[in-house]
């Protein structure tokens, strides 16, 4: 992005999301030779339709700005990919602010720095644009942005709807209440044509991006722009402390019990006659059969990004 001109921004702002995302706006906005026009969402999917005639417009901004937690993220890119397969040539790239609790796409883009450090990079035009490689599921032509997964996580998304309080805390109740009735499921991944695993599976996490939570490192190989799909298998042999504890502090591909593969088309199915429990982006699909299929679209959208190129994006 280049600081030549004023920059134009246009700011997504989902009031329900986890942080103050009007003081990040402002952030923003306190900036000299800045515009920032903000639209509010008032109802789920409100983003996805602001976006799209965002990117639209005539005079487009020079970027769109999410600000909101990752399921706000994932309606605003959804939007701007909408735009781009309908042909509009001049779609802005996506600014992620992290206005959500776990913020794990900001982790993404912009690895430890602070908002305020982003602020100063984006509106001194030092902050790249790159571009970011989506998936699409096949059931339901839906795309992913954050990510996707069967098993606990998904069942942990089920228990945090059934359970009261919000953030982090929520999220670490569902979990371990979760974990107390959690079965194995008889499953089968298959990554371009290749079985990667067959037998019991506690879940599988499909990226996209490497955190989840915005602390937890469930697919640690995972390339941003690399134009494929990494899938980590926790199978029923894995022991599941140990790999809690490498989610945090190390490498969860160490932990015996775990598998995971790269490629361009991922199915995951049960193969035990039952549906699936799946999601994406922090949403649960209905359970409408028994098996789900991601395939990679490369360089899907144009992303701002910390010039201090993290590990997850290639290199140049």
């Amino acid at each position: 992005m280049s600081a030549q001109q004023p920059l134009r921004l246009a700011a997504v702002l989902n009031p329900a999301a986890g942080s103050d995302g009007e003081q990040l706006i402002a952030a923003l906005a306190s900036r000299e030779a800045v515009e920032v026009r903000t639209i509010t969402t008032t109802t789920a999917g409100d983003a996805t339709d602001i976006a799209y005639k965002l990117a639209a417009d005539a005079e487009p901004v020079d970027a769109v700005v999410s600000v909101g937690g990752d399921g706000t993220v994932f309606e605003v890119a959804s939007g701007l990919w909408r735009a781009r397969a309908a042909g509009v040539t001049t779609v802005p790239p996506l600014l992620v602010a992290p206005g959500g609790t776990g913020n794990s796409v900001y982790r993404g883009l912009w690895n430890d720095a602070s908002w305020d450090s982003a602020v100063e990079r984006v509106t001194r035009g030092q902050a790249p644009t790159r571009t970011l490689d989506l998936a699409r599921i096949e059931q339901n032509d839906q795309i992913v942005v954050l990510g996707s997964g069967s098993g606990l996580f998904a069942q942990t998304l089920v228990k945090a709807a059934e359970l009261p309080g919000s953030g982090r805390q929520l999220l670490m109740d569902a979990a371990l209440a979760a974990m107390a009735e959690h079965v194995p499921y008889q499953g089968r991944v298959v990554v371009d044509g290749k079985v990667v695993h067959e037998g019991g599976i506690v879940e599988t996490i499909v990226g996209g991006f490497r955190y989840r939570g915005g602390l937890l490192n469930l697919v640690p190989r995972s390339v941003l722009d690399d134009r494929l799909l990494d899938i980590t298998v926790v199978t029923a042999d894995a022991d599941m402390n140990a790999f809690a504890h490498a989610a945090l502090v190390g490498d969860v591909y160490d932990v015996p019990g775990i598998r995971w593969g790269r490629g361009e088309h991922v199915v995951v199915e049960r193969v035990d006659g039952e549906p699936l429990l799946f999601e994406h982006d922090g949403e649960v699909m209905p359970r409408a059969g028994a098996s789900c299929d991601l395939r990679v679209i490369p360089a899907a959208l144009d992303v701002v990004v910390t010039p201090d190129t993290p590990a997850w994006f290639r290199e140049g």
